[in-house]
């Protein structure tokens, strides 16, 4: 219907042991009632959990996101929220823009405290520790892709 879809992330998180470890989800995410809204679904070692995400500011030029999401898990009665600055290398906008980003997160009820940097370089010691991401049923059929073009 044009109303859903499916994430599938795969991310790197540090045990409570202090271990890094890679994660997957499954999310079917859909859309709100309000444009730049969504609505995230998963199932989390058998808990269901909802999340509502909102948009809340963008560089003209794209090249960062802010977005703010407020979960829960009913089951064992989790209430969550946060918010990312998103950039597609995963470094921090140039400083000159992060007060806007900043007072984005503040309209948002965060403050910018409250949020940490995560490293996402390959030869950090947690992604050293973790090993090679479970890409290749996400990456197979760019590879695939890229092999018959050439």
């Amino acid at each position: 219907n044009g109303k859903s879809m499916w994430y599938d992330p795969v991310f790197r998180v540090e045990t409570i042991d202090g271990r890094n470890v890679w994660a997957k989800r499954h999310y079917r995410v859909r859309d709100g009632k309000v444009p730049g809204t969504f609505r995230f679904s998963v199932l989390d070692n058998g808990i269901m959990s909802d999340e509502f995400w909102t948009i809340v500011g963008v560089a003209d030029d794209l090249s960062w996101i802010v977005f703010h999401y407020a979960g829960a898990a009913r089951a064992v009665g989790q209430r969550y929220l946060g918010g990312l600055l998103c950039t597609a290398d995963g470094s921090l906008p140039p400083k000159e823009e992060l007060e806007h980003i900043w007072n984005l997160f503040r309209s948002a009820g965060i403050e910018p405290w409250e949020l940490f940097v995560v490293d996402n370089d390959m030869n950090s010691q947690g992604a050293i520790e973790a090993g090679p991401a479970p890409l290749e049923y996400f990456r197979s059929e760019v590879i695939a892709a890229k092999a018959t073009k050439k």
